[in-house]
């Protein structure tokens, strides 16, 4: 899928393609691959859904590269200025550019460790390259985002390892939800396809059900340890509490209980369709 934005006057889409214009010719340079991830994701994508960006705007630019190696991961930062001697903190344009790297560099748990020995999860990261978007920005620029379900389960996971210092993943997950269930959408008419087998208690009710729509496409972007670690996160019931107040907005327990009711059918249904 296409989204194309290349006539948008919207300020971070603006921003996002000077930005990455200059992160283009780093990567082609490197000969590294990357996803624009995080809040500049959710913005292009709600952007092209909704005709405007969420009420959280978002002042850096996260992405995710794929490298082989630090070696790699150096290079394709060797031109970029590095903030405040952080690792993985640069400043392009004046806007702050936050560059992950993933593949190589992971250990068996799916984490990275920094030279600084901070450990990272990157976990969703490589999951979400096969079903990533391509994304037409102003003045040429080209970028790939992740899809809506691949975007959710990163925004789950980032929101687990930081929810003890902040609520921004969860303010970012609550809207991302409702694209599923606003009737201005493009996914609107999903909830009431005969095929969807939406659960009678949500059938008349669009925002959980297309919550729940959502989460049934999250396994499969998966392998079993990624679904261990999703459902680890999903069975915690003081944890999943604590993400419905964070995200606030309109019944957000209802929305993550039907999200993760979701995943839970979706995994039903796989393991019940392998052969025995």
């Amino acid at each position: 899928m296409t989204i194309d934005l290349r006539a948008s006057t919207d300020f971070e889409v603006l921003r996002a393609a000077k930005v990455l214009a200059k992160i283009n010719e780093a990567a082609l340079e490197a000969q590294v691959d990357y996803l624009v991830v995080g809040a500049t994701a959710r913005s292009l994508i709600s952007i092209d859904l909704l005709g405007t960006s969420p009420q959280r705007r978002t002042d850096d630019i996260d992405i995710a590269a794929e490298v082989d190696s630090w070696d790699d991961y150096d290079s394709l930062v060797s031109t970029l200025k590095r903030q405040d001697g952080s690792a993985h903190k640069f400043l392009v344009d004046g806007t702050e550019v936050d560059v992950v790297p993933y593949g190589g560099v992971e250990q068996a748990d799916r984490t990275i460790t920094w030279p600084d020995d901070h450990v990272m999860n990157v976990l969703g990261f490589r999951e979400a390259v096969e079903s990533a978007q391509t994304v037409l920005l102003p003045d040429g620029v080209s970028v790939k985002v992740p899809s809506i379900p691949a975007l959710v389960l990163l925004k789950l996971l980032a929101w687990q390892d930081r929810h003890y210092k902040d609520t921004r993943d969860a303010l970012d997950l609550g809207p991302m939800i409702e694209w599923y269930s606003d009737s201005s959408g493009r996914y609107f008419e999903r909830i009431y396809d005969i095929d969807a087998h939406v659960p009678e208690e949500f059938e008349y009710d669009p925002p959980p059900a297309g919550a729940w729509l959502l989460g049934k496409l999250i396994p499969s972007l998966l392998d079993d340890e990624g679904i261990a670690e999703l459902l680890r996160l999903l069975d915690n019931a003081e944890l999943m509490g604590k993400l419905a107040r964070d995200m606030g907005g309109a019944r957000p327990e209802v929305l993550v209980r039907a999200l993760s009711q979701g995943v839970r059918d979706a995994i039903d249904e796989a393991s019940h369709s392998q052969p025995r």
